[in-house]
């Protein structure tokens, strides 16, 4: 039997979903409320946890990071090492490659219908051309810029800059909190976000909606939200794996444009049938993946990967 305590409230992970904690239970993992009979304290941050390696002198309890935000933690390593009488921490996480397993592995609950393929009959024309823009105003390249062996992984800063070129042109709609003043139609987030997201998109037929990070497999809510409102997604897909499951020529991918003016050229000169045909390609990923979920296997494949780590952690058989 292996014992954890949450250092935080781990908000949207496997260890407060019921389903998740009982497939957990059955391989004799248990969340304890007693933190001195734990064997391993586990947080989404490592600043949680430092009260308690600071207390725990004599090295008792073994540590855990456990998050799927590409921000809480950026550790590329699966283990941090202690400092002084600091124990070491074990890290799972983004960039460690057991969460993210799958285009689809956390965020597969947003794939949820079967949705219709677009024919001449319920597709004849664009309502506009216009891209709509949900995201958060992230103006400051120093501040964002995350890198692993030279690349720059984040996204934020070129997608703020994107946004912000389509708005000079005109061609974009911009959602989201925090931009210059006359640029935000109306801020995001907040309760009743997910229908309301809902509503702005289907509005339009095309999204921007590149990921905060770039890592392979790490795919968040973003392109399958675009898809199942019915707008192509303007999606980054330079070595995150994306084409692991769509075929080339299906979203508008920003890494085949030289710039934004000439992304948002392309979109001007799209008809309908090109329109039609790139946006049945993401449909039909969108449902053979609806399809194939009923049996959770790509969900059982990351719960696992938490049951070995913390059998290795504490060595139990």
């Amino acid at each position: 039997m292996i014992k954890i305590f949450l250092a935080d409230p781990m908000l949207h992970t496997p260890f407060i979903n019921k389903q998740h904690v009982k497939f957990l239970n059955q391989h004799q993992i248990f969340i304890t409320d007693d933190r001195t009979e734990c064997d391993i304290i586990v947080s989404r941050r490592m600043r949680f946890l430092l009260p308690y390696r600071i207390q725990d002198i004599l090295g008792k309890k073994q540590y855990l990071i456990w998050t799927h935000e590409p921000r809480f933690d950026t550790h590329f390593k699966n283990i941090n090492e202690g400092f002084l009488w600091l124990k070491k921490v074990y890290i799972m996480n983004v960039y460690t490659g057991d969460i993210y397993l799958r285009n689809y592995t956390i965020y597969h609950w947003q794939i949820n219908q079967n949705l219709p393929m677009l024919t001449q009959e319920n597709f004849k024309e664009f309502k506009n051309k216009k891209v709509a823009a949900l995201m958060l105003y992230r103006n400051n390249k120093y501040r964002w810029s995350l890198q692993k062996d030279g690349k720059e992984l984040d996204l934020c800063y070129l997608r703020t800059r994107i946004a912000l070129e389509g708005h000079k042109l005109n061609k974009i709609d911009i959602y989201g909190k925090g931009w210059p003043s006359g640029i935000s139609i109306e801020n995001s987030r907040g309760s009743g976000w997910s229908d309301r997201k809902g509503e702005i998109l289907n509005n339009y037929h095309f999204n921007l909606c590149f990921e905060n990070t770039n890592y392979p497999h790490y795919c968040t809510e973003k392109i399958w939200d675009s898809i199942r409102c019915g707008c192509l997604p303007i999606y980054y897909g330079n070595q995150n794996k994306i084409y692991e499951d769509f075929p080339k020529n299906s979203f508008l991918d920003y890494c085949d444009f030289k710039n934004p003016a000439e992304l948002y050229e392309y979109i001007d000169q799209m008809d309908v049938e090109e329109f039609r045909r790139r946006m049945n390609l993401c449909i039909g990923v969108y449902n053979r993946i609806y399809q194939e979920k009923s049996s959770n296997i790509h969900v059982e494949e990351m719960l696992l990967k938490i049951v070995e780590k913390l059998k290795q952690i504490t060595q139990y058989k």
